[in-house]
């Protein structure tokens, strides 16, 4: 009986070490990279163009690229640059907002480094204008450089001025845009074509 005492208690005790360590396996946690595990209010870091209001009522600009930035303008800002005659912008921009708002979007590109120079300009009611004057305030910095009212910031090396002129919007981006000053020339020469 003594040994059958002394082989029951060492396998009790092992089967109360066992049960004990089960205690300790830690659950498994879904990882930071689990996609399920993802919150639901995380959203992409890049933000696209605003559009005009929902019911913008825009009216057509008529003149064409050469007429809003001449080739003189151009060629006085650089002389290396012309104009592409067929562009399609890229979808979520200011320049194929401005298109699809019976505006223009135009593009031209250094013959030497590859650069380019968007602009591009829409005609649009007031509340549309209002809307993208509240977006261009939350994302850019005013300046006093052209038109009514006007905003520039620069991303990855790349600047943008937003501007206002009664009920135009003009956006003129480029990688040699760095200062507000930069394409102030260009800016003032396609105002004063839509008038």
């Amino acid at each position: 009986m003594s040994g059958l005492r002394r082989l029951v208690v060492p396998v009790a005790l092992s089967l109360l070490a066992l049960a004990a360590l089960s205690g300790c396996v830690p659950t498994p946690t879904p990882s930071p990279t689990d996609p399920a595990s993802a919150s639901a209010s995380e959203t992409p870091s890049a933000t696209p163009t605003p559009s005009p209001t929902a019911t913008a009522v825009s009216t057509p600009i008529t003149i064409g690229c050469n007429a809003l930035i001449t080739p003189d303008d151009m060629y006085a800002f650089n002389p290396n640059f012309g104009l592409i005659s067929s562009w399609t912008p890229k979808s979520g921009s200011a320049a194929a907002t401005a298109k699809s708002e019976k505006g223009l979007a135009c593009r031209w590109q250094n013959q030497t480094s590859g650069d380019t120079i968007d602009i591009s300009a829409a005609h649009l009611d007031t509340a549309s204008i209002e809307s993208l004057k509240n977006d261009a305030v939350e994302k850019s910095t005013m300046v006093p450089t052209y038109g009514d009212e006007a905003y520039f910031s620069v991303s990855g090396g790349v600047g943008t001025a937003i501007v206002f002129q009664g009920d135009f919007w003009l956006v003129a981006t480029s990688v040699d845009f760095l200062e507000p000053g930069d394409p102030a020339d260009l800016i003032t020469a396609a105002l004063s074509a839509l008038k």
